[in-house]
């Protein structure tokens, strides 16, 4: 197989050796440019597979070359990278999306070349082959590792969202990030939530027998919403392995539950009639309405976690989420903030009301054996009500 062929558009020539020798030794060819005008040329001569472009190009901006690349390299990956703020570099990757670009990664400078090899190992999902997820998937090679919901006022645990893995036999533990979106392209996304579901369905029933009563919070896509028997399905697995139904939640995010919002609020809606949990997850990055967000059957709303990241540091990001926060508790939502990192993100939720966190300050994914020690851990801990 031919090497990935890696387009640098920066003009500092610094930074693009630095990102040339990095790539080279990750098995990729590279091509640098430093000069906006030679640009279209390179995408018609160089055809690249990734492309990494610097924001503030002298003669133009990256705007500018956002609308070139969305007709000349629309499938083509690209990384943004810049020396303005993180909010600049999130807009631009939210423009590029909306352009229909395939935005994978967005960078700020200075570069860190541990940074850059995340980046470049993280291309390797592309040698994958439908057959190498079918086999994975038929082999057993995917698992589930689950992270710890917990209530902030009572620092119970609520339950648990579940995580797929590949548990890939050169490579390692791999993240959806690494796998996910190729799942989805070969169509197979439907044989993994399958599988997931099942697993969570069996893993709950084994908790229960063992006198640990969690919920399970489940990520769907909008494919399995068009599934019209979804909800029943989920029913009658829960009744064959003996548990209750309102033991799982199902998680959608805003942007996939707004394609096709009857088809989403038929199934949705048959969810919550069989005491299923639908949660609203990545809040605050979709594009609905406040009217389509009144009209969905939701029991939870999951605030995205990069608002919640960025809230102690960001008076934005923490009036988003009081925003956020009060929003779902008039909707009659409880609402729950992903990426919580410390303690002080931990005071903030708590001082503002909000219902359930979820994020590293609390505890990392972790397989189903490891969460049962760290449940009897954390719950001797936290007995008399202290963090």
């Amino acid at each position: 197989m031919p090497p990935l062929r890696l387009l640098v558009i920066d003009d500092e020539e610094d930074i693009c050796d630095l990102i040339a020798e990095v790539a080279e030794r990750r098995g990729l060819e590279a091509h640098a440019v430093s000069n906006a005008e030679a640009v279209p040329q390179a995408l018609d001569e160089f055809t690249p597979d990734i492309i990494m472009l610097d924001l503030m190009m002298p003669g133009t901006d990256g705007v500018e070359l956002l609308r070139l690349l969305a007709t000349k390299a629309k499938d083509t990956r690209l990384c943004l990278i810049s020396g303005s703020d993180s909010r600049v570099l999130n807009s631009a990757r939210r423009l590029g999306g909306a352009h229909g670009l395939n935005v994978v990664a967005a960078m700020e400078k200075p570069l860190a070349v541990s940074a850059l090899n995340g980046f470049f190992d993280s291309l390797s999902n592309a040698a994958q082959t439908p057959e190498d997820h079918a086999g994975a998937i038929a082999s057993g090679q995917f698992t589930l590792y689950y992270q710890p919901i917990v209530d902030i006022a009572t620092r119970r645990i609520k339950g648990v969202e579940a995580l797929v893995r590949w548990q890939h036999p050169e490579r390692g533990l791999l993240s959806p990030d690494e796998f996910l979106e190729k799942v989805v392209q070969d169509g197979l996304i439907q044989a993994l939530t399958d599988f997931v579901v099942k697993t969570a369905v069996h893993q709950s029933s084994l908790w229960r027998r063992a006198g640990i009563n969690l919920t399970i919070a489940l990520n769907v896509t909008a494919t399995t919403l068009l599934d019209l028997t979804l909800p029943d399905k989920i029913s009658e697995l829960c009744k064959a392995h003996d548990i209750p139904t309102d033991r799982l939640i199902l998680e959608v995010t805003e942007t996939e539950a707004m394609r096709d919002v009857t088809r989403t609020m038929d199934v949705l809606l048959r969810m919550r009639l069989r005491n299923i949990g639908v949660s609203i997850d990545d809040f605050g990055t979709g594009h609905s309405s406040l009217r389509e967000l009144q009209r969905m059957p939701f029991s939870e709303m999951k605030i995205d976690k990069g608002f919640v990241t960025d809230m102690t540091s960001n008076r934005d990001c923490a009036v988003i989420v009081n925003s956020i926060v009060d929003l779902g508790h008039n909707l009659g939502l409880k609402v729950i903030a992903e990426g919580v990192e410390n303690q002080r993100s931990w005071e903030m939720l708590r001082e503002k009301g909000c219902d359930f966190a979820q994020g590293f300050f609390i505890a990392r994914p972790m397989s189903a054996e490891a969460l049962v020690v760290w449940r009897d851990t954390w719950e001797k801990a936290n007995g008399d009500g202290l963090i």
